[in-house]
């Protein structure tokens, strides 16, 4: 069994590789259109096929959650580039293999037909659409069937349609990422903000493919949903919405490349409400940093803004292993070394884990820098 995860690991990385690479000839125009579509379509199938199989393996793992301050320090080190939505809608359904519904003689065929209809969304919704409702007459369990037909609804404009299939689609399988993802779209368009919340949390929960998270990005959906949440005018819509810094912080990382203010206006909007946590604070002033070092000198105020909330944050809990670091690189971003030594040596006199606030101070050679 190990031998053979270690071959569809090595199987998977190859084919990720082999797409990274395909990406590179296309765009240095060594591959044509048509040749660099079916070569994408044929490893993008056969990794899903891979991650699919490994994922099945590893079922009975509990998942990693990260916390506001891994996805803060890993912001500095990853970008996340998002396609347009409608382009990788149509890659992500031609990515999906056909759903594994059930076993006997006529399987075979459905797995088929579903095949063919994730063929066609690209191209021709309505024959899509008939295939999947031919699925559902003899299999009307196929949560694959009815999520897809109900976001091929969604497309066409009946909103309750989809509503009704995706609905239907998670009540057989709850946890299947493509109905989830779809769903959370759709409530968002119905303006049940409480159903899109609680679609992606479950997706939060749960392992799920790359392009699922592509999904999410692409959508706008975590910030979409937090600012409904959070952004409604009422004092205390923080605590009333049962959201967390968690989520506050996914909500503003997920457009820290193309719309960073909208961060930053959920981030002042939930200081305003919180004036006296410190984790928030931290929170807060590490994001605006972030924003504010991107932004060089024309965002100078943003990095005063940065360092101010960090060191409230200090003033409540002074021996915050995270609110020091972050401090310690603001504070060097912002020219002042001596301050930024002072909080480096504050935070290794402390017992506190130093994994990821270690790597952090290595991705951007503060030790070095300060040496």
């Amino acid at each position: 069994m190990a031998d053979l995860e270690t071959t569809r690991q090595e199987e998977r990385d190859f084919l990720l590789a082999s797409l990274d690479d395909l990406e590179a000839e296309y765009a240095a125009g060594d591959l044509d259109e048509d040749d660099y579509r079916s070569l994408k379509s044929d490893y993008t199938t056969r990794a899903a096929r891979v991650i699919r199989a490994l994922d099945r393996s590893t079922a009975a793992a509990a998942p990693v959650r990260r916390d506001w301050r891994r996805i803060a320090i890993w912001t500095v080190l990853v970008v996340v580039v998002a396609s347009l939505a409608g382009t990788l809608i149509a890659e992500f359904s031609a990515a999906r293999l056909a759903g594994e519904t059930g076993s006997g003689e006529s399987r075979s065929t459905v797995r088929e037909r579903l095949f063919q209809a994730q063929q066609l969304l690209g191209t021709d919704r309505e024959a899509a659409a008939a295939i999947y409702d031919s699925v559902l007459e003899d299999e009307p369990s196929s949560a694959e069937a009815l999520a897809y037909r109900g976001w091929l609804a969604r497309l066409s404009g009946d909103l309750d349609a989809a509503v009704a299939d995706l609905e239907q689609a998670l009540a057989f399988d709850p946890t299947y990422p493509d109905a989830l993802v779809f769903g959370a779209v759709v409530a968002m368009d119905a303006g049940d903000v409480e159903a899109a919340a609680a679609h992606l949390a479950t997706l939060d929960s749960i392992e799920v493919p790359a392009f699922i998270t592509q999904l999410i990005h692409a959508q706008g959906l975590r910030i979409r949903i937090v600012e409904a949440q959070l952004l409604t005018g009422e004092p205390d819509s923080f605590d009333t919405s049962g959201l967390t810094v968690v989520d506050v912080a996914r909500a503003a990382d997920s457009v820290l490349d193309n719309d960073v203010f909208r961060g930053l206006q959920l981030f002042a909007e939930l200081v305003s409400q919180k004036l006296d946590d410190s984790e928030v604070l931290t929170a807060s002033g590490w994001y605006a940093g972030l924003i504010a070092f991107r932004g060089g000198d024309e965002l100078s105020d943003v990095m005063d803004i940065a360092h101010s909330r960090l060191t409230r944050a200090l003033g409540i809990d002074a021996e915050n292993p995270e609110t020091l670091v972050y401090r310690a690189i603001v504070g060097y971003w912002m020219g002042d070394d001596d301050a930024a030594r002072a909080d480096l040596a504050a935070f290794d006199a402390l017992d506190a884990e130093r994994g990821d606030l270690e790597a952090l101070l290595a991705a951007v050679r503060l030790r070095e820098l300060l040496a």
